[in-house]
């Protein structure tokens, strides 16, 4: 289940980036703010404390929270579970 997190998410947030830069260029930024925003905020949140239990580096987990979101995680703490079982 975890592997399609990964494979469906990571390009529909490629996707809605574009999105928000295509926005953006019309002088729509708000989108593209709210999802930088969110993605921010979910890296305070959960993305440093998982990278740091894992062994990412701060900025790796930081430039990967900020494009992917929860479809970066989410997938490692499901592998880190299933391996401490």
């Amino acid at each position: 289940m975890m592997k399609y997190v990964s494979l469906i998410g990571k390009p529909v947030c490629v996707l809605l980036y574009i999105g928000g830069i295509i926005l953006a260029a019309s002088k729509k930024v708000v989108p593209l703010a709210a999802l930088f925003a969110a993605h921010l905020t979910e890296y305070l949140i959960i993305g440093r404390k998982t990278a740091k239990q894992f062994g990412v580096s701060a900025a790796k987990g930081l430039a990967n929270c900020l494009a992917f979101g929860f479809t970066w995680w989410l997938p490692l703490r499901a592998r880190g579970k299933d391996t401490a079982e």
